[in-house]
């Protein structure tokens, strides 16, 4: 199964939102699953919040669920993604505490 992660990124420490996302990557690796991380979506850091979403919405389609990590309420992408992963029938998991 492929995990496609989602959580709030604008607004926060970069070093913050990499070290949460690297941490769910290795959480969904660990379990046997491959991981999607959409701080890899091969577009400069730079770029407009909407060349990112597109990019991060065209991975989140090649996906088998969406990984919703604490707090991806207060962001407006990740509310998008989840919505998206719900209407085209991906499976939802929502972020565990080890």
């Amino acid at each position: 199964m492929k995990i496609y992660i989602s959580g709030q990124i604008s607004g926060l420490p970069l070093d913050e939102v990499k070290a949460k996302f690297h941490d769910a990557e290795q959480q969904i690796i660990e379990r046997g699953y491959e991981a999607v991380n959409p701080l890899k979506n091969g577009i400069p850091d730079s770029e407009p919040w909407t060349v990112h979403m597109a990019a991060d919405i065209v991975l989140l389609l090649d996906c088998d669920a969406i990984y919703m990590l604490p707090g991806w309420e207060a962001s407006k992408g990740a509310t998008l993604e989840k919505n998206i992963a719900e209407r085209t029938g991906k499976k939802i998991i929502h972020y565990e505490t080890k």
